[in-house]
């Protein structure tokens, strides 16, 4: 998985620059040290044992990814013991990539018997919260720790069927 890094960095980026368009600085979507700092994170998550990623690609190209694994921060909700990353490229909205990626990590929680997960998302973010509560996902009222502005979502992972 280390070999995807490019694909998903450039995912991320892309992702972030269209979802946060107008509600941040524009210097906040294209400063280089922060692409670094992505990277870097990601490249980290890539590596680690903790953390299961699921590319999607459409013709050969990266065009989604998903990232399941151990919570960053410390969670307020005692039950929930794995958090959940989902971006899809700005060019390939609806066309179920982000349904089939959400699948992916719902079939890895339940293989890993996961019962809650969390994921976090920005309080101008409609289109994200949308699709997540899509998906079956509910705000619990709780904001990460360290970004007032990520509004917490959780989602009962059901059994297997």
């Amino acid at each position: 998985m280390p070999g995807d890094l490019d694909a998903v960095a450039g995912l991320h980026t892309r992702a972030r620059s269209d979802y946060y368009r107008g509600f941040v600085e524009e210097a906040e979507l294209t400063d280089p040290a922060k692409a670094v700092a992505r990277r870097d994170y990601w490249g980290r998550i890539l590596g680690s044992d903790d953390h299961t990623v699921f590319l999607a690609h459409r013709a050969d190209r990266p065009v989604g990814f998903a990232m399941i694994g151990a919570c960053a921060h410390p969670d307020p909700d005692p039950r929930v013991s794995s958090e959940m990353h989902l971006y899809v490229d700005p060019g390939s909205f609806r066309q179920g990539i982000g349904t089939d990626l959400h699948r992916a990590c719902v079939r890895a929680w339940q293989a890993a018997s996961v019962s809650t997960a969390r994921l976090w998302v920005q309080d101008f973010n409609q289109r994200a919260q949308a699709f997540y509560r899509s998906q079956g996902w509910a705000p619990d009222g709780h904001h990460r720790p360290d970004s007032v502005g990520l509004l917490g979502y959780i989602l009962g992972i059901p059994a297997a069927d």
